[in-house]
């Protein structure tokens, strides 16, 4: 197993922030709060969210080799809309 390069997004309003956490926990993911890990589908996550400056940092840190990073990346743009 491998991992992602860290993904960083910018301009997050803590109104996004929760509702992007409503849509993640919709799909299954157990995200709370503004930061943490959870592992999901054989995929461990990490990811903070600074209020102040409304950014966002999300790491796949571990990944089944057949899952390609851009496709995580894919899923996370569409959870921010």
């Amino acid at each position: 197993m491998s991992g992602c390069p860290e993904m960083t997004f910018e301009g997050l309003s803590a109104e996004k922030y929760a509702s992007l956490l409503d849509a993640a926990q919709a799909q299954g993911l157990q995200l709370t709060g503004d930061a943490g890990s959870t592992s999901y589908q054989g995929m461990d996550f990490t990811w903070n969210y600074d209020q102040a400056s409304g950014t966002l940092t999300i790491h796949c840190a571990e990944k089944p080799f057949f899952v390609p990073c851009n496709m995580i990346e894919q899923k996370i743009r569409a959870l921010l809309g």
